[in-house]
């Protein structure tokens, strides 16, 4: 008879005898059963309570999404349009330096020649170009 037994281990279960290892191992899976119910329960509950924002304003929020990201391309895209033009070298001879110091010449030629016209000018006397 267990009962009449008084041993520590069994003392401490109000003199019960120990669990058969089934009734454990089912114990074990009625707790496992209830936690999985309980996650899906607050998974449910979390997922209704998320915000996904009124239909109405889906749209305008889709609209203002795209806009963003389009900014930011453009942005993204003139930053690596100037590093890239930050390694342009200058000091190799093209075809457009070649006609812009040509120009450049024939204006500093034409400047000149309106100053020594100017000074040519000066010594112009009126009477004599009138009796000759």
């Amino acid at each position: 008879d267990v009962k009449g037994l008084q041993h520590p281990f069994l003392l401490r279960f109000n003199n019960k005898p120990p669990a058969i290892m089934a009734e454990l191992m089912f114990g074990l899976g009625q707790t496992k059963k209830k936690k999985e119910a309980e996650a899906k329960v607050t998974q449910t509950k979390k997922s209704i309570w998320q915000y996904q924002g009124r239909p109405d304003e889906a749209v305008e929020s889709q609209v203002r999404s795209q806009q963003h990201n389009r900014e930011k391309s453009e942005k993204a895209t003139r930053m690596t349009t100037k590093t890239n033009l930050r390694e342009v070298n200058m000091a190799v001879e093209t075809v457009e330096s070649g006609v812009r110091k040509e120009q450049h010449e024939r204006e500093k030629n034409w400047k000149e020649t309106g100053r020594n016209q100017k000074t040519a000018n000066t010594n112009f006397d009126m009477a004599r170009a009138l009796v000759n």
